[in-house]
């Protein structure tokens, strides 16, 4: 029977066999981020029956790690066509910089959509996040950031309307937040905390970001400071877990 492009195994380093005195799965694994490693963004892989017969090992052992793959964003599966090797993730470090710095820093060209601006009372949160009296203003920005104009993240930020006024009547579509505060304010962040978690996304998140209801995502709850300590803005943000990987710096204490 000839060969598919479902039976043809890339020319990259995969090993001959496997290692019998290893478990197969971990093997199947390496194998298989070795392949992915080797290839080009939308190759298609091999069939799940390709490798098993391959490599001589159960097809539920190579179901689950393709699983895997797919978990961690490594591929994609397109149904009634196969697997793909997915975009590359994008790694968002725990930095006091910009979206649009993170993003220049990688080699990407960064964008933003602009949702939604307005000027309304801070409420007792807002109040506490920014340092404000209950009622002060707040000014409320609704933004899709892209990279390469692929959208990457949904951000909802808010900052004082009282250290920053007029603020909301310059958003606009790419446009930079932070330059603005540096060239209009002369306010830089100096400083900045992140509170990670995984949610799903839900329907308005999604549909911003042209993906579907419930991927996983990176809540990101971010908290700049400037040199003097003092509130820059406080934000909530879903990154696309498809395509970002949270990527932290630690130091020992002494």
């Amino acid at each position: 029977m000839a060969r598919t492009r479902h039976d043809t195994f890339p020319a990259v380093g995969l090993p001959a066999e496997f290692d019998d005195g290893r478990a197969k799965g971990p093997q199947v694994r390496e194998a298989l981020e070795a392949m992915v490693a080797g290839l080009d963004p939308g190759t298609l892989l091999p069939s799940e029956r390709s490798i098993a017969d391959r490599f001589r090992v159960a097809r539920m052992t190579v179901r689950n790690e393709v699983n895997d793959l797919v978990a961690r964003g490594l591929v994609r599966r397109v149904k009634g066509a196969g697997t793909f090797v997915a975009e590359p993730r994008v790694a968002h470090g725990t930095t006091t910089g910009s979206f649009s710095h993170d993003m220049r820093s990688r080699g990407l060209t960064p964008g933003s959509r602009l949702v939604a601006v307005r000027e309304r009372p801070a409420t007792a949160l807002l109040a506490d996040r920014l340092g404000l009296a209950e009622s002060d203003p707040v000014v409320e920005l609704h933004r899709v950031r892209t990279a390469d104009g692929v959208p990457m993240a949904v951000e909802y930020t808010h900052l004082s309307g009282v250290r920053f006024p007029g603020l909301a009547g310059l958003a606009a579509d790419d446009w930079s937040l932070y330059e603005t505060l540096a060239e209009r304010w002369g306010v830089r962040v100096a400083t900045a905390t992140h509170r990670v978690s995984a949610v799903a996304l839900d329907g308005t998140d999604a549909g911003l970001l042209g993906v579907p209801v419930g991927l996983p995502s990176f809540a990101v709850e971010r908290t700049a400071l400037d040199a003097a300590g003092g509130v820059v803005e406080w934000g909530r943000s879903r990154y696309r877990g498809d395509r970002y990987d949270v990527v932290f710096a630690v130091q020992s204490p002494s």
